[in-house]
């Protein structure tokens, strides 16, 4: 049985060189031939996207990111404005929107976007190079097809500040692992959980994470911010290997459907760009149906 991962060229439309904006193509080239992924376009899913990504930002946030102005919007995320930036993060949205989809309508355990640049967006900016947040619009997306509750595991480097300030937190449980000051938020409800953990003790925290997760009672699905920049803050390769492990075995034993996305890895501390491929490949390879 293949895992379905969603992809097309308008993940990398922007003309801003960056890790968000051009890892996606990168890693789906390493992925035509791997027996047990199929890459699938999820331009279907667009329009649905930007029904739910109008219901996460507003109005005039969106179309600055369209038209380029205001610039000082337009350019909130940290990117240079060019007209390929709305393009890239829509479909980025519509990949992950997708994944939900797939994995509520079809009886399908797992899927997956090669989507990134999400969690830290705004209702009215961008920030840390996330432009749209896309993986909050795939909350609703799932609300939209009857899901009740969501968990957003987020194990990205830096917080998900954003996603909690654009989430109800009745309805989206956040369980969060960080490794870096950037975008801390405070859990508002007994369900969420929020630990900025060191180097040396990250598998633990990701243990304690889990072991949180276990206890909120039923969710409907699970929506995995797979992020590979803890290995930018001395995580290493085989740590965040072993972390996927756990949480795919947890998310078996809890018999809960996964849309995942590729959240950060970046270049900078002495990796390359084959390093970065082959990190989210870890993901890739461990979430198969």
């Amino acid at each position: 049985m293949t895992t379905t991962v969603y992809f097309n060229d308008r993940y990398t439309a922007s003309a801003h060189a960056a890790e968000p904006t051009r890892k996606s193509g990168l890693i789906a080239a390493t992925l035509g031939d791997h027996p047990e992924v199929r890459l699938a376009d999820p331009a279907a899913h667009r329009d649905q996207a930007l029904v739910h990504l109008a219901e996460v930002h507003d109005a005039r946030y969106l179309e600055a990111i369209r038209t380029g102005e205001p610039f000082e919007l337009a350019e909130s995320q940290g990117f240079g404005w060019d007209p390929g930036i709305y393009t890239m993060a829509v479909e980025h949205a519509a990949g992950q929107v997708a994944a939900v989809n797939e994995v509520l309508t079809t009886g399908a355990r797992i899927a997956g976007s090669l989507s990134s640049g999400q969690h830290h967006a705004r209702r009215d900016e961008g920030v840390g190079f996330c432009t749209f947040n896309g993986l909050a619009a795939s909350t609703g997306e799932a609300f939209r097809l009857g899901a009740e509750r969501v968990l957003v595991l987020d194990f990205d480097a830096h917080g998900g500040g954003g996603t909690r300030s654009v989430t109800d937190p009745e309805r989206v449980i956040q369980v969060d692992v960080t490794v870096s000051p950037f975008d801390l938020w405070e859990p508002t409800t007994a369900n969420d959980h929020f630990e900025l953990a060191e180097a040396d003790d990250y598998l633990p925290a990701i243990d304690r994470a889990l072991n949180h997760a276990s206890g909120i009672g039923a969710v409907d699905l699970v929506i995995y911010n797979a992020g590979m920049d803890p290995v930018n803050a001395r995580v290493g390769a085989a740590e965040l290997a072993e972390r996927e492990r756990r949480v795919a075995d947890w998310a078996a034993t809890a018999d809960v459907p996964v849309a995942y996305l590729l959240a950060g890895g970046y270049l900078w501390g002495g990796f390359d760009w084959d390093d970065i491929v082959a990190l989210h490949r870890l993901t890739i390879d461990t979430f198969v149906n």
